[in-house]
């Protein structure tokens, strides 16, 4: 539709009139809502057992590759698969026809050593004799005495060449090294095994106690130590729990054993190793876990619900307090331990600070707010586990 020249400037002064009037009401309403209304938490301490979560591998306790030390032909197999076992139990059996045979060589030799000393120390002492009455030349005694200890050497060379030759029948017998779980076999009657063979026959664990090996970073695990260095009880066990793959909860504690003296170079991370009873054998050697380490005692410490930590574009976090003029300020904090679905706050917040915990959205420094209501302590608005 076609308006004239005159009647185009008149709708656009009234246009221009209305939407001012229009942003003059928004801008007024806006004015007229007044203060934010918020909740807040007046901070107290919580009385909590601090942990730190890690995830673990479980290794055994003590783990034995059983392997022949002695060349043969297997005779028998002793021992039933996955059976208990102690140490110096008979596992396998290698024929010992050839070390008996051997065993009974050395004697032989060792008899005709013996004899052979005995003949030559008969005639030393009988030399000795004549030497003194000078019936005989020295050179004579000399030549007796020598060949009486040849004969002497020649026996403790005979005597040791037995003890080998028992000790290689002894291998024969393959025993226990330890006492624990015996695993499969990898071998049956009439394999040939070899001495220092690189294949091991089978595999014994001690499964009553495990290792849950853990890796830290280098710098987290300074910190640790320097929280473990303010506690009473230098000697204390650090109790360890953990958790299994399926999210359940192991029902036994352990205690921390030790941490590694190096750092990894390529992940520069620290071992840290815990000993967990495993009397149910529950716990399988390369299973993954998540450990649990406690604090050795249970101190007081500031927590806010997760939902109240804002972050700024680089990540620093930071919540929002009501101050005694009922305005907002924002303050900055260190975060720790994260319990539940709060955090523990270490630095940057103290005993009686509100903070606030609702419409956080709309949260700015230097707010007025209406606090509509108040919890007393962090347990009210955070789960947390004491």
């Amino acid at each position: 539709m076609y308006f004239p020249h005159p009647l185009r400037l008149s709708l656009c002064f009234f246009l221009s009139f209305t939407l001012l009037g229009c942003g003059e009401d928004i801008q007024s309403q806006r004015q007229a809502a007044g203060p934010l209304h918020v909740d807040v938490l007046n901070l107290t301490p919580t009385t909590l057992r601090l942990t730190t979560e890690l995830p673990g591998r479980i290794t055994a306790f003590k783990q034995a590759e059983v392997r022949p030390q002695v060349t043969g032909i297997l005779k028998n197999r002793l021992y039933a698969e996955g059976t208990e076992v102690e140490a110096g139990d008979v596992l396998y059996e290698i024929d010992p026809t050839t070390y008996q045979s051997n065993v009974n060589s050395a004697q032989a030799q060792l008899a005709k050593a013996l004899t052979s000393e005995a003949t030559s120390k008969k005639t030393a002492i009988r030399y000795e004799v004549l030497l003194k009455k000078k019936l005989t030349s020295q050179q004579n005694y000399d030549d007796a005495d020598a060949v009486y200890k040849e004969a002497q050497a020649e026996v403790a060379i005979r005597q040791a060449a037995l003890d080998y030759a028992n000790v290689e029948l002894s291998y024969t017998k393959i025993k226990a090294p330890i006492s624990g779980q015996a695993g499969l076999s990898l071998v049956s009657e009439g394999s040939l095994l070899t001495a220092e063979q690189s294949s091991y026959l089978t595999t014994i664990v001690q499964t009553s106690n495990v290792y849950v090996d853990m890796q830290q970073s280098s710098l987290a695990l300074h910190k640790i130590r320097e929280e473990f260095s303010d506690f009473k009880d230098k000697n204390a066990d650090i109790p360890v729990s953990i958790t299994l793959e399926d999210g359940s909860t192991y029902d036994q504690v352990g205690h921390l054993a030790f941490s590694d003296t190096l750092v990894s170079g390529s992940t520069g991370t620290v071992t840290l190793r815990a000993i967990i009873p495993n009397q149910n054998n529950t716990l399988l050697t390369g299973m993954y876990v998540r450990a649990h380490i406690s604090m050795p005692e249970a101190r007081d410490y500031l927590v806010v619900p997760q939902s109240t930590i804002v972050r700024s574009q680089s990540g620093v976090p930071s919540v929002f307090v009501v101050n005694q003029d009922n305005k907002t300020a924002k303050k900055s904090v260190v975060l720790g331990n994260e319990i539940g679905n709060g955090w523990v706050v270490k630095a940057g917040l103290a005993s009686g600070d509100q903070v606030v915990v609702s419409n956080i959205i709309n949260m700015k420094s230097d707010l007025s707010v209406i606090v509509d209501s108040s919890s007393e302590s962090a347990a009210s608005a955070v789960k947390v586990e004491e």
